[in-house]
């Protein structure tokens, strides 16, 4: 069996350019993007456009999120002419105003728009196609293999299934004998998602999918190098204080001093597991100043772990 490709999800308000730069630190595996709203796009909403500066980077695949075939069509042209190595739909996001619009995790109540869409962006771009979906909408509507199949047949690339349901959100038991049957049925590859945490998770689901590769969400979640420890990647030795510091100068560099609040949920993420993270979060969340932040960090971690040099095994 060919190793599999270990993708970073895509994370809505979590994948953003600053997280994707930390994570291509450690990795040359393919980085999503987090979603990116067609329509707000076509109509050139500035924190939508802003998410489209991509040229920097490599080995990225966009997500587009919408139901329009005008504007998804659109989106991926331009995703293409920035320099991103494939588009992916997504067609599994639960939260209510995607729902409301028919996009999303609502697309797998919808075959023949989900599989217009594949087809539209298809003819429209020379790279990989890809969906992001779901097991079903919930334990009384399974429908991904026929889903999945669909959209093969529409042209899709590959397909990622995240072992839940719509309605069971981000929570509950993963169907990984789902994700199995569905990469018994498909001759394009089947990415596993869904509680990977871990080396020991990503063995785990590996074995009962059987999938081509893996898709890690919340576990890169203050482990940015999470992708090479699944992978046995080999990766350079680094102070973890340096790397959140780090990580927050890309927030402020990309967002202005609202970056500093944006950074809150990631400095906590990195500090989750260490004695004492109760009290550095709720001093980092007080203080708006970013030096004090910087000091707040550099107290907290420079008495923590230094990560050493991880050697292929």
């Amino acid at each position: 069996m060919q190793k599999p490709i270990i993708y970073s999800a895509p994370m809505a308000g979590i994948t953003d350019k600053p997280f994707r730069l930390i994570l291509r630190k450690f990795t040359n595996q393919p980085i999503y993007t987090e979603m990116i709203g067609i329509a707000t796009l076509f109509f050139n909403h500035p924190q939508t456009r802003k998410m489209l500066q991509i040229s920097d980077e490599k080995n990225l695949i966009v997500q587009l999120v919408g139901i329009e075939e005008k504007y998804m069509v659109s989106a991926a042209k331009e995703a293409y002419f920035y320099g991103a190595k494939g588009i992916d739909i997504n067609m599994g996001c639960p939260v209510k105003k995607l729902i409301t619009n028919g996009s999303g995790a609502s697309l797998m109540k919808d075959t023949a728009t989900a599989c217009r869409l594949v087809e539209a962006v298809k003819k429209a771009v020379d790279i990989p196609v890809s969906v992001k979906t779901r097991t079903g909408w919930d334990e009384t509507s399974l429908n991904v293999v026929d889903f999945a199949l669909a959209l093969e047949t529409a042209g899709a690339d590959r397909v990622t299934v995240h072992g839940r349901t719509k309605t069971q959100g981000y929570g509950g038991a993963v169907n990984y004998d789902l994700i199995r049957k569905v990469k018994e049925q498909l001759k394009i590859p089947v990415i596993a998602n869904g509680d990977i945490v871990d080396k020991s998770s990503a063995i785990s689901v590996l074995a009962k999918t059987k999938a081509d590769g893996l898709m890690v969400g919340r576990g890169l979640l203050g482990k940015p190098w999470l992708l090479n420890e699944i992978d046995d990647t080999p990766f350079p030795s680094f102070m973890l204080s340096e790397l959140v510091l780090e990580h927050l100068d890309l927030m402020l560099s990309y967002y202005g001093l609202h970056g500093l609040m944006v950074a809150r949920k990631h400095l906590a993420w990195y500090a989750s597991g260490f004695e004492g993270k109760a009290d550095f979060c709720n001093q980092v969340y007080a203080e708006k100043e970013v030096d004090k932040v910087q000091k707040i960090i550099k107290d907290f971690f420079n008495k923590r772990i230094s990560y050493q040099k991880k050697e292929t095994i």
